[in-house]
């Protein structure tokens, strides 16, 4: 085995989702400018006195147990963020992070290797030059470019080279919560913005750790017979550099995007800020979690070229809103028509202010 610790730094507000809704008055509560997750089963022991006296069958919300003093009681509660939800609404959700069952926050390694392996076949797709065309593409929405993925990696699971590439759970600050805020987003088009979405995301400039491995065996000489995957083992050698190519293009996709949106200026200045840093090679810029959009998950600018072929997929796998939550997609268009941003709201107008995902990657192998 060949091991690398890596280490991931993020650069904007990051989300991975947990598929968990946090609602209000019921799993979190809002104080003083903080949103705190409630510790249901502590609130009714505490509150059970008082639980008794509002008689049976009466039962509110556990945050409508709570008094002002108890918020400075640490047992109540399970974690405090910064920031709250721009609805004050009963039943207003916030989406919750992935956590660990201690409530801190991971990068679960399948997030990680899964932006890894994008980026490998984005690269990868210039030199194995895999014939594109509608058959290539698959009838299944959910398995889409499945064939072209095989020609890239290896016709099934047991044949895969990301078979031989190990990517560990990524654990950062220590306690409940830790790294993370509440943070406004929405889904912004060039001309207008959509519905607010309220999240749970880990702030800029917070750390996490793991190891990748890369498993040699799988290219040995025995091996080679049945795997054929020495003529990419220096995929692997240089995931850094190819993550970082895969990045470079989106970066300057999406500076163009944001610049030609109504409210993108901020984020436009954002992603030349990325655009400008000189890395060494054994980093590279990453998009990861909620926000990635479409083309950071897919073979992106390699089927926007043949523009009649995505006009097509578009249709055919119903990928484009309709109206009238959107306006009819004209053919050409560019696709997707929206991005996922963080946005601050002030005097109840939402102001972009940074998109979703980007961190830094570092791999340095170990001795």
């Amino acid at each position: 085995m060949t091991v690398y610790k890596i280490t991931l730094q993020t650069l904007s507000p990051v989300h991975i989702g947990d598929g968990v809704e946090l609602r209000k008055d019921f799993e979190i509560a809002v104080h003083q400018g903080y949103t705190y997750r409630l510790d249901e089963d502590a609130i009714l022991e505490v509150k059970a006195e008082k639980l008794q006296n509002l008689g049976a069958g009466r039962f509110p919300p556990p945050a409508k147990l709570l008094a002002e003093a108890d918020f400075a009681n640490r047992r109540l509660f399970r974690y405090r963020l910064k920031g709250m939800p721009a609805s004050m609404k009963t039943f207003a959700s916030v989406r919750s992070f992935m956590k660990d069952h201690q409530d801190r926050p991971y990068v679960p390694g399948s997030t990680l290797k899964g932006a890894l392996r994008t980026a490998l076949a984005w690269t990868g797709w210039t030199e194995v030059k895999p014939r594109l065309d509608r058959a290539a593409i698959g009838n299944r929405r959910s398995w889409a470019a499945q064939p072209l993925e095989r020609k890239l990696f290896g016709p099934d699971p047991n044949h895969d080279l990301l078979r031989a590439l190990h990517v560990s759970d990524c654990f950062g600050p220590g306690s409940a919560g830790q790294g993370l805020a509440l943070i406004n987003a929405q889904v912004l088009t060039r001309s207008a913005p959509g519905s607010p979405v309220e999240l749970e995301a880990l702030v800029g400039d917070v750390t996490f750790n793991g190891t990748l491995t890369i498993d040699e065996t799988l290219f040995s000489a025995w091996a080679e017979n049945e795997l054929h995957f020495a003529n990419r083992r220096r995929w692997l050698d240089e995931i850094p550099q190819r993550a970082q190519a895969h990045s470079r293009a989106r970066i300057l996709h999406l500076t163009s995007w944001f610049e030609k949106a109504e409210a993108g200026k901020r984020i436009a200045a954002f992603y030349r800020q990325l655009s400008s840093i000189q890395l060494p090679p054994n980093q590279a810029l990453l998009q990861i979690g909620w926000g990635a959009g479409w083309d950071g998950k897919t073979f992106g600018s390699h089927l926007e070229a043949n523009a009649q072929l995505l006009d097509r997929l578009i249709s055919e796998f119903k990928m484009q809103r309709r109206p009238p939550i959107a306006p009819p997609r004209r053919p050409g268009s560019p696709f997707p028509s929206s991005r996922r941003v963080a946005v601050n709201v002030k005097d109840g107008a939402p102001l972009p202010v940074a998109p979703f995902g980007w961190v830094l990657f570092t791999m340095e192998k170990q001795s």
